[in-house]
């Protein structure tokens, strides 16, 4: 029997939604007509059951299906503010009209009482009405009401994926019967392999943050994946016990502010849905509060929305309390309080108050008035008591920042019986400070009432990692003469001993060495270099963080000289602009460069908006301390570090650019945040992203990758893959290379999921580091892997990960600017050469199945020795049977290896990276030794593919100046091609030109099957 939808996921959904409570009830059973969204009967059922007074009252009974209906209808009409009306109804909150003209609210679902309402499931439901009819796989029914509609794909179909069901509900049915989603909570698409949820009018994307995976967090993302994470998916999401309560109080609208945006409905992930429904349950169970630890840029802001909206919605909370509760949001920074301001507004939050100043705020909670109120800490000062009642809420947003001393005393003491909860990203455990203990439950384990870790936001897609790249800002010093102009300094001022050292000391601060003017011109070139080649060219923003405001404004200037020197405009020809934001005091005594940065609240609003924009030309944003916590601008790709830091303040801001974003012009999606650290954190940056430990015994967990580790990724990756493809040549880009190298990956076998995975984090590694010249000895081999994935990889879907990966850098990067670089990368900032050099030492000797002799404590020395002895070795009992070119020219080889000096940290890789590609051939040349044959060409094996195709098709007689022909060919093309050429006109007609002439000089035909074959390989591999 084939694997079909229906037979594989699709029927697991109908036997998990059983388990669940839910009836089966197959799609052309149900009591309805094929055209009805509602079923009438069981909606009317429950209409009665709950609402007993309509029973003697049937016009009424009419006239509220009626209005329903009518809604419904309604939705052709914008789906969003209809499913908006229908929710309100759905909720019990809207007042239908009676037949005497009375407005009373009705209920139509026990959101109370679940077992007072009817569950059923329905597979292949047929809608008729418009062009055509449609028939939904699975659709979830609450008294007739469909709330949920899935969509599922067959499993073992490379061509398909979650994304091509997401696709026919957004593209196909929601535009043809908007109506059936009228009353929708939420739409799932999946294969099989993944689960995605997302609400209604969720445009689909392979890489959407939008369409979002469900789960737990009490799940290890490394263990709980495809399929197994498909089932914990669907049976924690899809029961009544999640959908009900998603309904009831966490379904969300943000509406349009102008007629650039639309109408979009909101949803809660996983973590934020647990932790809104555990504070609920700790509030009505008159508990002291708790502490959420979510992954910095996860959500939390969105979270206390969720959570204030269940509390203020629930009736069991004002029945235990005896009145409705006060939900107080606190944060440590007007910025904040406007942006959690906004947010709640925009997602329709009831009873709202921002206090415009402490006056306004004491008064608010003294008269105890129920609702949501948003404000800083800093308007508790000086409050004293205020309110001892319990059902008054605190939820502190960054509660590892300026939540204790004085300002954690005042708010604590102003509503002293309030509960207290806080998130925050970033907990602080040191001798002084525990966010542990200031808001966690001691009944919650390790004091922590909801973990969200690094790991599970990056597997979820919720966040992305953060790549650190280690930079090197040397100098000079000369000791004797400073010395010695310091003392005549001295003598000449007469200052005395005690005066020499307190001025010897202020002048050895960090400012001197940063404020040097020639090191602020090579970092700022530095800069401006790097955000050219990897990050204006996928459309993406800047951030740069220096040591105080003198440096601000230093930096300001240098980066808007290199980027006017450069000429570094927008695609439309603007130049580039660089922004300022800083506390600048509006004093007397601020210097007047300040002054000119001094921005109103409103200023700096407008200021981050045209960062957040991909056309404006707002691109770099340069900090000292404001922006380096609590902004969120996903458009933020780099955030160039020339400033220490430590703990909670360095993880926060190496943390900026690790929201998701997608070019709204070229679709591309980012990969990675970037972080390029001028200041040598690199160890400060791994304690702070590790965190405090909530255990003792807790691993380290941490996400920021070293540049110079992940070359060091891509090599051992490359090797992988490559043993699959054993024996065939990669420099081959012809059918039959392909045939083979399918055969040795086929279809449903456990060789094309290890080639797909593999590749997959290949390419990644490869689109981050390339231009890194580690790359360029493996070029051709990569190339054609990448052709190889290209012919399996699912067809629908490859476009857009294609252009997400490939797309926007690959034509626009800017590779002539690496010569201006004036500050450079060094690896060995945050890997050692033994670290780095031990790494392709093993990959090395598991290409030649060698045993790895060398320990950790060899010399660097002893390491490249056994590295060329064991390679050498295995060429002495080759050589020793064969004098073959192929050994020879291995031999000539490892004499050049040897040959060369070790010098620094850069120079051991190259040398491994070379002793790898010999190890290779070596093994190559093995395997063609063992097969009965022998291997002329291993030097260039461009050349000796060249050499092939030449030989195949000259004169006899000729053969024995072939490889001078193919020589010359790769020479002219090396020196005539350039990167992009065969897409010019003049370049290809250049190339074809000089290939031409090289023929003719030989002798041989300059039309025909030679020239066209030498055309397209050279067209394949240069």
């Amino acid at each position: 029997m084939a694997w079909t939808e229906s037979s594989t996921i699709q029927r697991s959904l109908l036997e998990w939604a059983e388990e669940a409570g839910w009836e089966h009830v197959p799609g052309d059973e149900l009591p309805r007509d094929k055209h009805d969204v509602v079923i009438e009967t069981w909606a009317r059922e429950a209409l009665l059951a709950l609402n007993p007074e309509l029973a003697d009252d049937p016009e009424s009974v009419e006239l509220v299906l009626h209005e329903l209906n009518q809604a419904v209808l309604d939705a052709h009409n914008g789906l969003v503010s209809a499913n908006e009306r229908l929710t309100v109804m759905l909720r019990g909150d809207h007042s239908f009209t009676t037949i005497d003209g009375r407005h009373v609210p009705r209920r139509l679902i026990d959101f109370k009482d679940l077992n007072n309402n009817r569950f059923t499931v329905a597979d292949e439901v047929t809608v008729n009405g418009a062009a055509k009819p449609r028939r939904f796989d699975v659709v979830y029914y609450v008294n007739g009401f469909p709330l949920v509609v899935a969509e599922t794909k067959t499993p073992v179909k490379h061509q398909v994926s979650w994304v091509n069901a997401a696709k026919d509900l957004h593209d196909v049915y929601e535009e043809e019967y908007p109506n059936f989603f009228a009353t929708n909570v939420f739409n799932v698409a999946t294969e099989g392999l993944e689960f995605r949820m997302a609400p209604i009018r969720a445009i689909p994307d392979p890489d959407s943050e939008i369409w979002a995976p469900w789960g737990s967090t009490e799940d290890d993302p490394k263990t709980v994946t495809g399929p197994a994470r498909v089932e914990r998916a669907a049976r924690l999401l899809l029961r009544p016990e999640t959908i009900l309560p998603i309904l009831k109080d966490l379904v969300m609208f943000r509406h349009a502010r102008d007629a650039s945006e639309v109408d979009i409905k909101f949803l809660p992930r996983y973590p934020q849905f647990e932790a809104a429904l555990v504070i609920h349950a700790k509030v009505l169970a008159g508990r002291p509060g708790g502490l959420i630890w979510h992954h910095q840029g996860s959500g939390k802001t969105e979270l206390m929305a969720f959570a204030a909206a269940r509390l203020l919605r629930d009736d069991a909370v004002t029945r235990k309390f005896g009145s409705a509760p006060t939900v107080i949001v606190i944060a440590d920074r007007k910025d904040l309080v406007r942006q959690t301001a906004e947010m709640f507004e925009t997602a329709g939050m009831p009873r709202m108050s921002v206090p415009r100043n402490r006056r306004e705020l004491h008064g608010l909670l003294r008269s105890g008035e129920p609702g949501v109120v948003i404000t800083t800490v800093h308007k508790f000062a000086e409050a004293g008591h205020l309110n001892n009642r319990s059902n008054i809420v605190v939820l502190v947003d960054e509660a590892h920042r300026s939540q204790e001393g004085k300002f954690g005393d005042a708010w604590r003491a102003a509503v002293p019986n309030a509960k207290f909860f806080g998130a925050t990203g970033t907990a602080v455990k040191d001798k002084d400070r525990s966010t542990f203990k200031l808001f966690g439950d001691p009944g919650d384990p390790d004091f922590v009432m909801s973990r969200y870790t690094p790991e599970q936001s990056i597997a979820d897609g919720f966040t992305k990692p953060v790549i650190v790249e280690g930079r090197s800002v040397g100098f000079n010093l000369d000791k004797e003469a400073l010395d010695e102009a310091f003392d005549e300094l001295a003598t000449e001022e007469g200052l005395d001993e005690e005066e020499k050292v307190f001025l010897s000391g202020k002048a050895s601060h960090i400012e001197t060495i940063l404020s040097n003017p020639e090191r602020v011109a090579a970092v700022c070139a530095d800069i401006v270099d790097h955000f050219l080649i990897y990050v204006a060219p996928l459309g993406q923003k800047a951030q740069v963080v220096a040591y105080n405001q003198r440096l601000v404004i230093a930096y300001t200037r240098a980066i808007e000289a290199e980027l006017e020197r450069r000429a570094a405009v927008m695609p439309d020809g603007r130049l580039r602009e660089v922004g300022v934001v800083m506390h600048v005091a509006d004093s007397k005594e601020t210097p007047k460069d300040h002054k000119k940065y001094l921005l109103t609240p409103e200023q700096e609003e407008a200021l981050k908006r045209r960062f957040k924009k991909v056309d404006d030309p707002m691109s770099f944003i340069v900090v000292t301390a404001k922006w380096m916590t609590g902004f969120n601008a996903p458009i933020e790709g780099v955030l160039y570090l020339d400033k220490p830091a430590k703990d909670t303040n360095l993880f926060q801001t190496i943390t900026r650019p690790n929201r998701p974003w997608k070019n709204p012009v070229t679709g591309q999606r980012k990969d990675f945040g970037r972080v390029v650290d001028y200041i040598g954190l690199a160890k400060a940056i791994g304690k702070a992203v590790a965190g405090p430990k909530a255990k003792d015994d807790e691993e380290d967990e941490l996400n920021v990758t070293d540049a110079s580790k992940l070359a060091g990724k891509f090599v051992a990756d490359l090797t992988r893959l490559l043993h699959l493809f054993g024996g065939i040549d990669t420099s081959d880009s012809s059918f039959e290379s392909l045939a083979e190298a399918h055969e040795r990956i086929p279809e449903g076998g456990a060789q094309r999921t290890e080639f797909i995975e593999t590749y997959v984090a290949l390419q990644t590694v490869w689109e981050f580091l390339d231009p890194h010249p580690m790359l360029r000895p493996f070029k051709g081999q990569y190339f054609w892997l990448a052709k190889v994935y290209e012919s399996i990889r699912p067809k629908d879907v490859s476009k857009t990960f294609l252009w997400a990966r490939l797309g926007a850098k690959t034509t626009d990067l800017i590779h002539g600017h690496m010569s201006d670089v004036g500050v450079k990368s060094n690896l060995s900032k945050t890997v050692t050469l033994d670290a780095a050099g031990l790494a392709l030492v093993k990959k090395i000797a598991e290409q030649l199945k060698l045993s790895e002799r060398q320990t950790p404590e060899s010399k660097a020395d002893d390491v490249y020795q056994e590295v060329l002895d064991s390679i050498e070795a295995r060429l002495r009992r080759r050589l020793a049977d064969t004098e073959g070119p192929a050994y020879q020219s291995l031999a000539e080889r490892i004499e050049k290896l040897r040959a060369k000096a070790i010098e620094n940290v850069a120079d051991s890789l190259a040398f491994l990276e070379e002793a790898l590609k010999i190890a290779q051939d070596v093994v190559a040349a093995d395997r063609a030794a063992e097969q009965g044959g022998a291997l002329d060409q291993l030097a260039d094996p461009k050349r000796g593919a060249l050499t092939q195709i030449v030989a195949e098709n000259t004169p006899p007689g000729l053969h024995k100046i072939v490889p001078d022909i193919a020589s010359r060919i790769d020479s002219i093309v090396v020196e005539v091609a350039y990167a992009g050429w065969s897409a010019s006109d003049a370049g290809d007609k250049r190339v074809r030109r000089e290939l031409r002439s090289v023929l003719k000089e030989y002798g041989l035909p300059i039309k025909g099957e030679l020239f066209d074959r030498t055309y397209e390989y050279v067209r394949e591999n240069y």
